[in-house]
């Protein structure tokens, strides 16, 4: 239950930060130009995709360590006009539900299921 919790919240959490840059670009960016801003700013995120497949203590925790970077930055959107801030407050009780899963699955292990 919690691993299948881990990831739709990881898998939602990384298509709306995507989905989020597409959608507040200004009208006359490039198609490129924004590709290359999801592959920069989502790309670690991207590459933590193995944690919650595998759910290794070791990976959990480099995925938690990384989301606290991702909460960071979702904190400082919430002081952005409402249709960005919303986006943001979504994202970070997003980011904040895929820390607590990630942690309660380092905590019991193997038996998380």
């Amino acid at each position: 239950m919690l691993s299948a919790l881990l990831r739709i919240t990881y898998i939602l959490l990384l298509v709306l930060g995507i989905a989020g840059l597409f959608w507040f670009a200004p009208p006359d960016t490039p198609t490129f130009a924004a590709v290359i801003m999801a592959a920069v700013l989502y790309g670690p995120l991207a590459l933590m995709a193995a944690a919650p497949i595998t759910l290794h203590p070791r990976s959990l925790t480099w995925l938690c360590f990384l989301l606290l970077f991702y909460f960071c930055g979702y904190v400082v959107q919430c002081l952005n006009p409402p249709p960005v801030r919303t986006l943001a407050i979504v994202q970070v009780s997003l980011t904040v539900v895929l820390f607590l899963l990630a942690m309660q699955l380092m905590r019991r292990g193997g038996r998380a299921d």
